[in-house]
């Protein structure tokens, strides 16, 4: 559909406190694997038609306040001369934030949490510059729909914060622009001296201390990666971004696809795998994320001794050890994985597929985030093609209903074209009470097959 969205103003905000001085954070492989941005849109239906300007600026406030302890996101991206590593340098540069309007109502636009091309119009997008220190970590903007109801488009850098310190800063923002007293908000702790210190520290492991990362084979995550095809190698941190960039460009553009799954379903399918394959347990995630994998395989048409991979991030904070505590902004997500052949996959039942991808969560100890976490900060990089390799990412337990900026409840939330589009994400419907989404992207010619293998849930 078209949507016509006016640019109002750009702004470029900064902390109303400046900080005392230039603080930079040396950032982990955890970290540099993907600077890309990520772009997301929230959508608030409330009529506020006669004190929305008033609500966008105490927003507006309410980000230039809490930037002051989430200074890293007003920051910008430097490179390390000497290591090629990128860093963030907490210069107080700003984050850019635009205002919008448009003539048309939020009900146009029908199921809000699909992905539509016009949605592209609610984010600011970044025009490509030589030097990367000269682009924000963190772009806002606010367009407002006449309806009254308003949409918040937001862009950051993955290197910048994981889900978990994302949402927290969005969380402690909505928090201080609703009225609500800043003093109850968590002091966000931003180093990852805890995680560099254990690299290199004479106690850490002595098997992660290869320097090139085809050496990194006791490390099942990127072990598990080398029986795959290669699409994109890199040097450094200089060149990574780019040519994951040209890679991405090379696939095209994909089809971005939302399922609706209801509680319902879900609940039967844990029910059953516990049952029939014994288990102690099956979340949500276990079902879903199996259910995903298998659809997205058949539906590849890959031949069935072809060796494929899954792999799903899994949040470090409390297995790392000293834990990093729930404050810790950086990325702490480690990679777990399970591989197989095709042919095996899609002849094993549903709770086999579970069983897998339990055992892969239990891998990741205190032992192996820190060889993964040391194997990342090798120079040279790979990434292996997205046929063969399957990523999904959890963001179901991201209480995003609770984002209240004062313009009262969240109605829905639509994830844009993400950096690996191949990703699937999996979230809570906002817009169905219980029921989950799953987007994910594929190639056009393989929609059809793939909304037939996911919609098909007779396991048993």
């Amino acid at each position: 559909m078209e949507l016509n969205v006016v640019l109002k103003e750009t702004v470029c905000l900064r902390p109303s406190e400046e900080s005392k001085r230039i603080q930079t954070i040396e950032l982990s492989g955890l970290d540099r694997i993907s600077p890309a941005i990520l772009y997301v849109v929230l959508f608030y239906k409330s009529n506020l038609s006669s004190e929305a300007e008033y609500g966008i600026e105490r927003a507006k406030r309410a980000l230039q306040k809490v930037l002051g302890s989430w200074n890293p996101a007003a920051g910008r991206f430097r490179v390390n001369d000497a290591t090629g590593k990128l860093q963030i340098e907490c210069n107080d540069e700003g984050i850019t934030m635009i205002t919008a309007v448009s003539d048309s109502n939020l009900e146009e636009l029908g199921t809000l949490h699909e992905y539509k091309p016009c949605y592209e119009k609610l984010v600011p997008h970044l025009s490509e510059a030589d030097d990367i220190s000269k682009n924000p970590l963190f772009v806002v903007q606010i367009t407002r729909f006449a309806c009254g109801g308003l949409s918040l488009g937001l862009g950051g850098s993955h290197a910048l914060f994981d889900g978990v310190g994302a949402f927290s800063f969005l969380a402690s923002w909505a928090h201080i622009s609703s009225g609500k007293d800043e003093s109850d908000l968590i002091a966000p702790n931003h180093s990852r001296d805890a995680i560099l210190g254990s690299i290199y520290s004479p106690d850490s492991c002595p098997a992660a201390a290869a320097a090139s990362i085809y050496e990194q084979d006791h490390v099942i995550a990127i072990q598990d990666l080398y029986g795959l095809p290669v699409q994109v190698i890199a040097s450094d941190d200089r060149c990574w971004e780019t040519a994951l960039s040209r890679a991405d460009s090379a696939r095209g553009r994909l089809e971005l696809i939302t399922f609706c799954v209801n509680k319902e379903i879900v609940e039967t399918l844990k029910g059953l795998a516990i049952e029939r394959g014994k288990l102690f347990k099956c979340s949500t995630f276990d079902v879903l994320c199996s259910h995903v994998w298998k659809a997205r395989v058949k539906a590849l048409l890959l031949p069935p001794h072809t060796n494929i991979c899954l792999q799903f991030p899994v949040d470090s904070r409390d297995r790392f050890q000293p834990p990093l505590g729930k404050n810790f902004t950086g990325n702490a997500f480690v990679l777990a994985s399970v591989s197989c052949l095709v042919r095996d996959l899609l002849e094993e039942p549903l709770h086999s597929t579970i069983q897998k991808i339990q055992a892969a969560k239990h891998v990741i100890t205190d032992e192996y985030i820190k060889l993964y976490t040391k194997a990342l900060e090798s120079a040279d990089k790979f990434f292996p093609s997205m046929r063969e390799l399957t990523i999904v990412t959890d963001w179901l337990k991201f209480p995003l209903s609770a984002l209240d900026f004062g313009w009262g409840k969240l109605s829905s939330t639509a994830l844009l074209a993400t950096p690996v589009q191949e990703t699937a994400f999996l979230m809570m419907n906002l817009e169905e009470s219980g029921g989950f989404i799953v987007r994910i992207g594929i190639g056009g010619q393989y929609v059809d097959d793939l909304i037939s293998n996911f919609n098909n849930f007779s396991y048993y």
